[in-house]
């Protein structure tokens, strides 16, 4: 099993990965590629040795004042970019506690290095802030959102230092 770059091709079973992870927050497959397609060097997927997906990685530069709005496809990244976001990660139940998701936060913080930007930020949804907190992210000031963003009254924006 190994990360490499998402194709335009791999959106739907992408979609496939995210109606099983994300119950609570679905994403319309739109979403993913317009991620794919605006950056698609933030975009990658977890592929088994038969060539199935396992999990997905997308992150690209950003604003920390302009998350996306959950469930709506981007038409444009929000610049000046000062941070780079972790959009979203998603593993198969089989493939957790592997250091599967280790290596996908190194992948994003090795590209915010490359751009030359100093953050990765994200948004921790449902119970995943302590996940988060062990991969070196911190909570955000008091972290809360917009609720217009559509991320729910738990989820919290964190910050990792690049």
């Amino acid at each position: 099993m190994h990360w490499r770059p998402m194709r335009e091709e791999d959106v739907a079973a992408v979609a496939r990965v995210a109606e099983v992870v994300h119950l609570d927050y679905p994403e319309n497959p739109a979403v993913f590629a317009a991620c794919q397609r605006l950056y698609p060097a933030g975009c990658h997927v977890l592929e088994g040795e038969g060539g199935d997906l396992f999990g997905y990685l997308i992150a690209h530069p950003g604003r920390q004042d302009r998350p996306p709005i959950l469930d709506q496809p981007m038409t444009t990244l929000a610049e000046p970019f000062d941070c780079y976001f972790l959009h979203d990660l998603a593993l198969d139940a089989a493939t957790r506690g592997r250091g599967r998701a280790g290596e996908a936060v190194r992948i994003v913080v090795d590209e915010a290095r490359a751009r030359g930007l100093e953050r990765v930020v994200l948004i921790a949804v449902g119970d995943a802030h302590g996940f988060w907190e062990k991969q070196g992210f911190a909570q955000l000031g008091d972290g809360r959102l917009d609720p217009a963003k559509g991320y729910g009254p738990e989820a919290r924006m964190m910050v990792r230092p690049v």
